[in-house]
């Protein structure tokens, strides 16, 4: 008899994928809305010195939003190619006893997955790399007693965080590091 799962999730690629596609377009429209919106009426479109005193502060955030709203445009339509034909579900399970961490092959970036009892991980962990400049990163690891460490990763939209606390609720160890420059 199987133990009651502590957490049974499901996701499948092809919602994801769906997800993503609608979000971004929607995201990077109202970008170019907005950038379009603070980009002076007055503005001289040409790469020269006299050009760019058309341009005030605003002017060159709202050219910023533009061309952040296009790259990621671009970025879909090459996401959407690879990520044609993709199927399957993410599914992660936790009962008393094992872990199921399954990926599917899709077009998010690269994930592996593992299906091992508890008492095979040797402990959990939560990295912050904290920069003077720019945003926090996160990283999230399973060590295991027996095998190479596996990042996990947040491609379905839940939070890794979350699962790793239910995670040491049911016994796994866990361990915050805090790095810096």
């Amino acid at each position: 008899m199987t133990a009651k799962p502590i957490f049974d999730i499901r996701k499948s690629v092809s919602r994801r994928n769906l997800e993503r596609i609608i979000v971004v377009p929607v995201i990077a429209a109202l970008f170019l809305a907005l950038g379009l919106w603070l980009v002076p009426d007055d503005a001289v479109w040409a790469l020269s010195f006299e050009a760019l005193e058309t341009w005030g502060v605003w002017g060159g955030f709202g050219l910023f939003l533009i061309l952040t709203a296009l790259y990621h445009l671009a970025k879909l339509i090459f996401f959407a190619r690879r990520a044609a034909g993709t199927t399957g579900e993410w599914r992660f399970r936790l009962t008393q006893d094992d872990l199921l961490w399954q990926v599917p092959d899709h077009a998010h970036g690269p994930e592996q997955g593992f299906h091992v009892p508890l008492s095979a991980i040797k402990q959990l962990e939560h990295i912050t790399y904290y920069r003077s400049e720019g945003p926090a990163e996160n990283e999230y690891w399973v060590h295991f007693h027996d095998h190479p460490s596996i990042q996990l990763r947040e491609y379905t939209g839940y939070s890794i965080r979350a699962l790793m606390d239910k995670i040491h609720e049911a016994g796994v160890p866990f361990e915050r590091t805090l790095n810096g420059d």
